[in-house]
């Protein structure tokens, strides 16, 4: 999630990342001049998609009721690690403390890899203003929630909002969010064992690059627990094209997973 929707990163090397049957299949591709189409990129996207298969706990009842949300408080604290998806390896930690809840909501954000983050702020518990966990911080024109507004299962909720860079305040961008609750789970995570509510943000952005760089979108998988106030696993991914290139290029895949929590 620390990537920059615009310049989210590094893209997949997608040829390298999949297994060694799609790029056998690449190459036979690429050296037959009578074969009239190459390895869709869906094939490869979902390739890369499997490297370190996503965790996804036990299907369990939903909570009787709207459960409580543990409310902020100075001092909370959650610890996470980043997780590289296609490496698998543990790229950083990271510690978000909330040191403000009046006027705002402010979450002080550390790296253990290169020191202080911008903050992120809500202006009410669960929605957020400026979103901080990405490679810039950007801030939205009006408030856009952090986790699902309503746990109905199955019902998504889509938000239109502008949103600027925090570097850039002059220049807006369009950002549309679907949210979608989809069930709850039993998740296990290095903190231990809690009680989620399962839900997928699709985003579709327009690029401060969109000279050259279309079709701008990210996909959260988030597993969020009312006991903690946060979420305890999140998955984010993302893709984009190059104007006149026709191909999809991929955007870094992080997991972040609470290490503890306070």
């Amino acid at each position: 999630m620390n990537t920059l929707p615009n310049k989210i990163g590094k893209p997949c090397n997608a040829f390298w990342q999949v297994p060694e049957r799609f790029r056998s299949i690449a190459r036979a591709v690429g050296q037959s001049k009578k074969i009239a189409f190459a390895v869709s990129l869906s094939t490869l996207l979902a390739a890369c998609s499997s490297i370190g298969g996503a965790p996804q706990g036990s299907v369990i009842a939903p909570p009787s009721g709207s459960p409580a949300i543990r409310p902020p408080a100075i001092g909370q604290q959650w610890v996470y690690q980043v997780r590289d998806v296609f490496s698998q390896a543990i790229v950083d930690e990271v510690t978000e403390t909330v040191v403000a809840i009046t006027p705002t909501i402010r979450i002080q954000r550390v790296s253990k890899k290169t020191g202080a983050l911008p903050d992120e702020i809500q202006s009410q518990w669960g929605m957020l203003t400026q979103d901080a966990h990405w490679e810039q911080p950007i801030t939205f024109s009006k408030p856009i929630p952090a986790w699902p507004v309503s746990f109905e299962l199955k019902h998504s909720q889509s938000y239109s909002d502008q949103y600027q860079l925090l570097a850039q305040p002059d220049y807006s961008y369009f950002w549309n969010l679907t949210v979608t609750p989809r069930d709850w789970r039993s998740i296990t995570v290095p903190a231990g064992d809690f009680k989620s509510l399962y839900y997928t943000n699709h985003i579709e952005f327009q690029s401060n690059e969109s000279y050259f760089r279309i079709s701008s979108e990210r996909d959260d998988s988030v597993w969020f627990s009312p006991e903690v106030g946060r979420w305890v696993l999140r998955r984010s991914e993302g893709s984009y094209e190059v104007d006149g290139n026709g191909s999809k290029r991929l955007e870094n895949f992080l997991q972040w997973e609470l290490k503890s929590w306070h």
